[in-house]
């Protein structure tokens, strides 16, 4: 068994998906987890990330 690997390519493309999230999120300076959690209880207190890509790149 090789370490971190997934059974599935459903699975691989789950951790992929993940892991470019939390990329994200970082380099935004956002929590992953807050962002997660946010998402997934709609809260709506962080706003989606396309806006804050958006809002950065206005930036420049």
């Amino acid at each position: 068994k090789i370490s971190g690997s997934t059974r599935s390519d459903s699975g691989r493309k789950a951790r992929d998906t993940f892991a470019s999230l939390k990329k994200t999120c970082r380099k935004n300076g956002i929590s992953f987890w807050d962002y997660l959690k946010n998402r997934l209880l709609g809260v709506g207190d962080i706003p989606p990330l396309s806006e804050v890509i958006r809002a950065a790149a206005a930036c420049g």
